[in-house]
């Protein structure tokens, strides 16, 4: 029965960390807010994690990538056209309210943590990397297919994956998934064959 308590306030810190990381970053997340939200004790917290630092990487690793592959799903399906691959998880990210309303919580850890704390920032990098990779496959998938005209699919990858993180940046009450698909569409119609 302990075990199934531990469990719970552990899930319950990493669920609040990647709320109050992804809305107020790392810096503006407080300990103290993320206890009482998750309605854990400090030495409960110290048991799982030995440190805010701690938390966060955990939070990256199990809360973090989870959603953020969710999020931008690059995954190559060969029952679909590179193109529409790649609309298909515009239209996927333009319906997520949190992402259209804050950004891309990768993108935000990587960009306040950069040259603040080099754990933090190697892990968001290996996400990105991950991101970078499965969406090479899809232009290389749609550049042999003629569908595609990009030279480099690596540096393109990139490039598309940082233009939506800065389409996604506009500020909340300037943001709407409408606005998103009309800007990433001329972004699409960049990689068309």
């Amino acid at each position: 029965m302990s075990e199934i308590k531990k469990k719970t306030s552990r899930e319950k810190l990493l669920d609040v960390t990647f709320h109050e990381v992804y809305i107020y970053g790392y810096c503006g997340a407080a300990t103290a807010t993320i206890l009482k939200k998750a309605v854990v004790p400090r030495g409960s917290m110290y048991h799982h994690f030995e440190s805010k630092k701690a938390l966060v990487l955990a939070m990256i690793e199990e809360r973090l990538v989870p959603k953020v592959r969710e999020f931008f799903d690059y995954e190559l399906k060969t029952d679909m056209s590179a193109v529409r691959i790649v609309e298909h998880a515009m239209k996927k990210v333009s319906r997520n309210k949190m992402l259209i309303k804050h950004g891309c919580p990768l993108h935000r850890l990587m960009f306040e943590m950069g040259g603040l704390d080099k754990d933090i920032a190697k892990a968001c990098e290996v996400e990105f990397e991950h991101l970078a990779k499965n969406f090479e496959k899809v232009l290389a998938y749609g550049q042999v297919r003629g569908e595609i005209r990009v030279g480099d699919t690596r540096v393109m990858s990139e490039v598309f994956i940082m233009t939506t993180w800065g389409i996604l940046s506009r500020t909340p009450d300037a943001s709407s998934g409408e606005l998103f698909l009309r800007d990433i569409e001329s972004v699409v119609d960049g990689l068309r064959a």
